[in-house]
């Protein structure tokens, strides 16, 4: 399935409790995850928006959002697995409003799948990002 600006940007997976400035979109991710292309892709449609990448992975992204309350990320895009008992333990993330998700290139299994793993109290912490 080919990557979606949109899928990709809402779903660099999860809010992080305290936003970060509204000039600058700062993402938690993994190496891959966030290609250049699309950083660029989304800085030129978005040209008062700067992206700020940080490489990390589960056990360093969960410990630097626990360090800061969540605040220096808007984004954070730990494994779904990782996320239900992080986020029960130590409330690092904020639910998705699915309704300002693009979902239809989700694959819907997947998509049903993640959610599932995700979902805490009625909220829904992740969706695929492509």
């Amino acid at each position: 399935m080919k990557p979606i600006l949109p899928a990709i940007v809402a779903t660099l997976a999860l809010s992080v409790a305290n936003l970060a400035s509204a000039e600058t979109l700062r993402l938690l991710t993994w190496g891959s995850y966030a290609p250049d292309n699309i950083i660029k892709m989304f800085e030129e449609k978005y040209p008062d928006i700067e992206v700020e990448v940080t490489f990390s992975n589960n056990e360093e992204m969960i410990a630097k959002l626990r360090a800061t309350g969540g605040a220096g990320f808007d984004l954070a895009q730990p494994s779904h697995d990782r996320i239900y008992a992080a986020q029960l333990e130590y409330d690092i993330y904020k639910p998705l409003d699915l309704s300002k998700i693009d979902m239809s290139n989700m694959e819907a299994k997947l998509l049903d799948g993640v959610k599932e793993n995700t979902t805490i109290d009625g909220g829904v912490y992740a969706v695929p990002h492509w």
